[in-house]
C-alpha cells in the first residue's frame, strides 16, 4: 500500500482517539501507583488522584470500540488464516514474551534474586494470573487476554453484525447494557448476589464492541449535544463516587460503591465512552489537521508497545528508586513523571519497530 493511499484508507478520528487514550492510560496508572504509595494517609491526595484516575476510565473502552468497529466491519476482509495466523498471534505472543520480561525485570532489578529458573515462573504468571503478589503487579496485561478472547469470538461476533439489521442490533445493544452494566452495577450497589432474575451474558466488554460498530456505522447516532451530555454525566457520576466512597463513614458501602467506580461495567462510563467515541467522530471531515494528527499517527502507531511498557518506567521510579513525587515538587513532579513514562515507552517502541519480528508484535 502506497502511503498515498494509506493516508486516504486511514479513518482520521480512530487515530485521535488512540492516541488520547494511550496518553489517558499512561496517566490512569500513574494516578493509581502513586495514590496507593505515597498518598494512603492523605484524604486530599487521595481524592484528586483516584477522581482524575476514574476520569481517565474511558481510555480502554475507547480502544475496544475502536478495534469492533475496524474488525466488525463487514467490508473487511477477516477469514481464519488472517486472524490464526496474524491476530491471535501477536497478542500470545505478546503476552508470553512481556510475562518473561515482567519476571527477570522482577528478580533482577526489584528483588535481585534472579535465578534462571525464575524463566519458568513469567510463563506460569501468564498462563495463571498476572503477577499480583509481593509487590509484583502487572495487572495491566489482562488487556491481553480480553484481545484474545476478543479475536477467538471475532467469527460470531462478524455474522451477528453481517446478519442484524439496525433493529436488532440496537435490541443487542440495549440488552448487553441492561445486562452487563445496569443489572450488574445494581447487585453491586445492594450487594445481592443472589438477584433472581439475570440475562445470559457475563461480560461488558462485547458491549463496547459492538458500540464502536454502531456508532462508526451510524446505526447508532448521537449528535454532539447529546456526545456532550453523556460525557458530563459519565464525569459527574465518576466524580461523586469517587468523592463518597473515600469520604463515607460507612465502609461496607464504600467497599460496594469502589466496586462500581472502578469497574467498566459502570452506567457512567458506558456513557462517556460513547460520548467520547461519538464526538471525536462527529468533528472528523476527512481533512487532516497537519500538526495534530501526524503526532496522532505517531502515538497510534506505538500505543500497543507504550500501553505494555509504561507500567516498567513506573514501577522503576515508584518502587525500585521509591520516589515520592510529593515530597519533591508535588503535582508538577508528578504530571513530569507521567511525561517521562509516556516519553521513554514511546522511544523504546520506536526503536524496537526497527527490530525484525519484534516490530511485528509491538
Amino acid at each position: 500500500m502506497s502511503k498515498d493511499t494509506e493516508k486516504k484508507s486511514r479513518i482520521l478520528y480512530f487515530s485521535r482517539i488512540k492516541a488520547l487514550a494511550c496518553i489517558a492510560v499512561v496517566v490512569l496508572h500513574g494516578c493509581y501507583m502513586t495514590g496507593g504509595a505515597f498518598a494512603r494517609n492523605n484524604i486530599v491526595r487521595m481524592t484528586t488522584l483516584f477522581t482524575v484516575r476514574n476520569l481517565m476510565y474511558c481510555a480502554v473502552p475507547s480502544f475496544m470500540m475502536v478495534s469492533g468497529a475496524l474488525m466488525l466491519d463487514a467490508k473487511r476482509k477477516i477469514d481464519f488464516k488472517k486472524l490464526f495466523g496474524k491476530y491471535l498471534p501477536r497478542m500470545v505472543i505478546a503476552l508470553f514474551a512481556f510475562a518473561e520480561i515482567f519476571a527477570v525485570y522482577d528478580h533482577a532489578v526489584y528483588q535481585k534474586d534472579f535465578k534462571p529458573t525464575h524463566l519458568l515462573e513469567g510463563v506460569r504468571h501468564a498462563v495463571f494470573d498476572t503477577f499480583t503478589e509481593n509487590g509484583m503487579s502487572w495487572s495491566h496485561t489482562w488487556y491481553l487476554y480480553l484481545m484474545i478472547a476478543f479475536y477467538l469470538m471475532l467469527p460470531i461476533y462478524r455474522i451477528i453484525t453481517k446478519s442484524a439489521d439496525k433493529k436488532e442490533l440496537l435490541y443487542l445493544l440495549g440488552l448487553l447494557f441492561v445486562a452487563n452494566s445496569v443489572i450488574t452495577a445494581a447487585k453491586t450497589l445492594i450487594g445481592c448476589d443472589t438477584l433472581v432474575f439475570y440475562i445470559f451474558a457475563n461480560s461488558i466488554f462485547p458491549l463496547y464492541f459492538f458500540l464502536g460498530y454502531a456508532i462508526h456505522g451510524e446505526k447508532l447516532k448521537i449528535g454532539r449535544i447529546v456526545s456532550v451530555i453523556f460525557i458530563l454525566i459519565g464525569a459527574a457520576g465518576m466524580i461523586f463516587l469517587t468523592y463518597y466512597r473515600l469520604h463515607t463513614a460507612d465502609t461496607e458501602t464504600a467497599e460496594r460503591v469502589k466496586n462500581i467506580a472502578d469497574q467498566y461495567f459502570a452506567p457512567h462510563t458506558v456513557l462517556a465512552a460513547m460520548g467520547v467515541f461519538a464526538l471525536f467522530k462527529s468533528f472528523d471531515n476527512g481533512k487532516e489537521i497537519p500538526l495534530l494528527d501526524k503526532a496522532a499517527a505517531e502515538i497510534d502507531k506505538c500505543s500497543f508497545g507504550i500501553y505494555l511498557i509504561h507500567m516498567i518506567v513506573y514501577k522503576h521510579i515508584f518502587a525500585v528508586m521509591k520516589f515520592d513525587p510529593f515530597a519533591h515538587g508535588g503535582a508538577v513532579m508528578l504530571i513530569l513523571i507521567m511525561l517521562i513514562a509516556f516519553a521513554v515507552s514511546y522511544a523504546i517502541t520506536r526503536v524496537l519497530k526497527f527490530v525484525p519480528l519484534v516490530k511485528e508484535i509491538i
